[in-house]
C-alpha cells in the first residue's frame, strides 16, 4: 500500500521503489502503523477484507487528492487543509475538466481493487467463532502493537528529525506522504516563544505606548472600498505573449498614477488565508503546521485577533463584506463576524440581477451589488469589502461562452493550452472592466471614497503533462514549487494593486506592499488613527516585510529561506505578540487591540 501511494505521488514505479529503498526507517514506521491498524480491524470484525478496505481505500484516495492538489497549486496537501475535508465536493469543482490523473494513477487504482478482491476472497467462509473475550484480548494485543509502533521513541524521533520550519513537501520527501502528514499533525499549533513572559510582554507594551502617536482629528473620513480580486495580476508581464491591445486598461492607467506590486502570502490558492492575514497582519508562518489563519483550533481566537475591520468600526465606520460565492469555504460565516464585519452578503443574498460568467457570479454583477450597498449606506462612513469569484480556477478552453476577445499572440501555447490561457485573459479583462465601472461610479459620488484594488495571489495555471503556463513560458523555472529558491518564491508571490480616491488626496503608493502591511497602509492612506497593534506592524516593516513557509522578506525586500540575524529581534517580538493574542495568557492583547482613539487618549 505504501508503494501504491508513492507510485501515485511520483508517477513512476521505479522511483517509488527507489524511495522505499532509500527511506527504510520511514517505510517500516508507516508499514507498522498500517499493518497493525489493519490487523486490529480484522480481529475485531473477523474479516480480513474490512481491515484491508479500511486502510487501502482512504490512503489511495488521499494520495490521488495530494497529486491533484500538486498539479493545481504546486503544493502538497497541508495538515491545515484537512479541516476543509467537509468541503471536498466543492473543492473538487475547482478541478479542470478532463484533468489528467497521471499515467500511473489508473494502474495504481486497479492494483488497489485487485488487493481488495484478494482480501475479499481470503475472507470467504464462515466467520471465526471467537468468544468475545478472545476477540477483545486479540484486539487489545493488536492495539498495543499499534501504539508501540506509532509512539515508540524511535518513531517520534524520526517524525521530528526534520529541519526547523520544514516545508510539507520536504516532510513528504523525507517520510513519505502518510508519515509526512502525521509529522505535521503532531506539531504544536504554535509553541510558546522562549521570551514569552508577563514581564517581557508588559515591557513591550510600555515601549509601544511610549512610541504611539496620539490620535488626531482626521480631516476626512473617507468611505473605504477594498476589492480583493481573485487571481488578478498584470498578465502583460508574462514572457512569450504579445498583446496588441491592453487586456487590463483601467487597472494599468490607475496603477501608473498610484499603485505598485502586492506581495501575497500565497501562490495559486488559499484566498481565505490571504484575506485573514490582510485584515489581521498576523504572518502566516506563525501558526504551526497543523493550523492556518483560517483553521485555528481555538475558535475564540478569532474574536481576540487584531483586525482592520474593528479598527475602522472603532472610528465610526459601518462594515460590510460582499462575496460572490457561498460561505462554506474558510468558515467565513463564523470568521468574518468574529473579526468585525457587521453585514455579510454571499451569493444567495444578492439583490441585483444575477449574471454568471465562467461558472461563477460575474465581476460585473458584484460591482452592481457593491454599488447598491453603497447607495443604501447610513450617514456615517462605510468600509465596504468586495471579494470576487469570476476569475477563480479552473482555467480551461470553453470556461466562458465565448473567447476573451483580446487581441494577442502566444505561439508557445496551442490547442487546449491556449484555450486555458485565454480563459485567464477573459477573467482578468472582466475584472478590469469591473474596476472601471466602480471608478466611474465613485468618481461622480458626492462623498469621499478611497478604493483599493488588488489581486489575492497568482493563479494556478496547470497544463496537461505536469506543466504550467509559467514554466512553459519561462516565467518560472519549474512547475514544482519545491524547486523554487527564495528569490523565485518572492517573484511568484507578487500580484498588483492600485489605490484611488475621488477627493483629491495625494496618496503615496509604495513600490511594494505586503499582505501583512496592507491594513496599516490603508489606515495611513485614509488618514486614520492606528491601534497599537498596527503601530507595531508598521514599525516592524523596517526588518520584516513578509514571513511565510520557506520565504522571509526583510525590510528592504530581499528574500531569504528563513529570518536573518538582523531581523531576529523583530521576529521574536512579533512572534511573542501573536502568541499572546492567539494562544497565551493574553497579558497585553487587550491593550494591543483597543480600537477606540478616545480610550487610548484617556477620555
Amino acid at each position: 500500500m505504501i508503494w501504491l501511494c508513492q507510485l501515485i505521488i511520483l508517477q513512476d514505479g521505479a522511483a517509488a521503489s527507489a524511495w522505499i529503498d532509500g527511506h527504510m526507517e520511514a517505510f517500516f514506521l508507516t508499514w507498522g502503523v498500517l499493518f497493525f491498524t489493519e490487523l486490529l480491524a480484522a480481529v475485531l470484525t473477523g474479516r480480513l477484507f474490512v481491515g484491508t478496505a479500511l486502510i487501502g481505500i482512504p490512503t489511495v484516495l488521499f494520495s490521488v487528492a495530494d497529486y491533484l492538489k500538486e498539479m493545481l497549486n504546486g503544493t502538497p496537501i497541508m495538515a491545515s487543509d484537512l479541516a476543509m475535508t467537509g468541503q471536498a465536493g466543492q473543492i473538487a469543482g475547482f478541478l479542470r475538466p478532463g484533468m489528467d490523473l497521471g499515467a500511473a494513477t489508473v494502474p495504481a487504482l486497479w492494483l488497489t481493487i485487485l488487493l481488495l478482491v484478494l482480501a475479499a476472497l481470503l475472507s470467504k467462509g464462515p466467520e471465526r467463532s471467537w468468544s468475545l473475550r478472545r476477540r477483545l484480548c486479540a484486539g487489545g494485543a493488536a492495539l498495543s502493537l499499534l501504539c508501540n509502533a506509532a509512539w515508540m521513541p524511535a518513531a517520534q524521533s524520526l517524525l521530528a528529525d526534520g529541519p526547523e520550519n520544514e516545508s510539507q513537501g520536504s516532510r513528504n520527501d523525507r517520510l513519505g506522504l502518510l508519515a509526512g502528514i502525521w509529522s505535521a499533525l503532531r506539531a504544536s499549533a504554535m509553541e510558546a516563544p522562549d521570551a514569552y513572559s508577563e514581564n517581557n510582554m508588559n515591557r513591550i507594551l510600555r515601549q509601544l505606548q511610549a512610541d504611539q502617536e496620539p490620535a488626531g482629528e482626521a480631516e476626512v473620513r473617507p468611505n473605504i472600498v477594498l476589492i480583493l480580486s481573485e487571481s488578478f495580476f498584470d498578465v502583460t508581464r508574462l514572457p512569450g505573449v504579445t498583446f496588441r491591445e491592453d487586456p487590463i486598461p483601467h487597472f494599468r492607467a490607475l496603477q501608473a498614477q498610484s499603485g505598485g506590486r502586492f506581495l501575497s502570502s500565497a501562490y495559486a490558492g488559499g484566498t481565505g488565508n490571504v484575506e485573514m492575514e490582510l485584515f489581521t497582519a498576523i504572518p502566516s508562518a506563525f501558526p504551526g503546521a497543523s493550523e492556518s489563519l483560517t483553521t485555528l483550533s481555538d475558535r475564540g481566537a478569532y474574536h481576540r485577533m487584531p483586525s482592520l475591520v474593528k479598527a475602522l468600526e472603532g472610528q465610526g465606520y459601518d462594515t460590510e463584506m460582499v462575496h460572490s460565492y457561498n460561505d462554506s469555504l474558510y468558515d467565513r460565516s463564523y470568521d468574518m463576524p468574529a473579526i468585525g464585519f457587521e453585514t455579510r452578503i454571499f451569493d444567495r443574498d444578492f439583490t441585483v440581477d444575477k449574471r454568471y460568467a465562467g461558472g461563477y457570479l460575474s465581476d460585473d454583477c458584484l460591482a452592481d451589488q457593491l454599488i447598491e450597498r453603497f447607495e443604501q449606506k447610513g450617514d456615517g462612513p462605510l468600509f465596504l469589502y468586495g471579494l470576487t469569484m469570476e476569475n477563480h480556477q479552473p482555467y480551461f478552453a470553453g470556461k466562458f461562452t465565448e473567447p476573451s476577445g483580446v487581441d494577442y499572440d502566444c505561439p508557445t501555447l496551442t490547442g487546449s493550452d491556449l484555450g486555458a490561457f485565454d480563459s485567464l485573459v477573459h477573467g482578468l479583462h472582466d475584472a478590469d472592466a469591473m474596476l472601471g465601472k466602480l471608478v466611474d461610479y465613485f468618481e461622480d459620488c458626492d462623498e469621499p471614497v478611497m478604493l483599493v484594488f488588488l489581486g489575492d495571489h497568482l493563479p494556478g495555471l496547470y497544463l496537461d503533462g505536469k506543466d504550467t503556463v509559467y514554466s512553459r513560458l519561462g516565467y518560472a523555472s519549474s512547475p514544482d514549487t519545491e524547486d523554487w529558491d527564495a528569490e523565485e518564491l518572492l517573484k511568484m508571490h507578487q500580484t498588483d494593486y492600485v489605490v484611488w480616491n475621488n477627493y483629491g488626496a495625494d496618496l503615496t503608493a509604495p513600490e511594494r506592499v505586503s499582505v501583512t502591511d496592507m491594513a496599516a497602509q490603508m489606515l495611513d492612506w485614509a488618514g486614520l488613527w492606528k491601534p497599537l497593534w498596527f503601530d507595531w506592524v508598521e514599525r516592524s516593516e523596517a526588518d520584516m516585510t513578509l514571513y511565510r513557509e520557506r520565504l522571509f522578506v526583510d525590510g528592504v525586500g530581499e528574500p531569504y529561506d528563513e529570518p536573518t540575524e538582523e531581523s531576529a529581534e523583530t521576529v521574536s517580538i512579533y512572534r511573542s505578540l501573536v502568541y499572546d493574542i492567539l494562544y497565551g495568557e493574553h497579558y497585553i492583547s487587550g491593550a494591543l487591540t483597543d480600537y477606540t482613539p478616545e480610550d487610548d487618549a484617556g477620555d
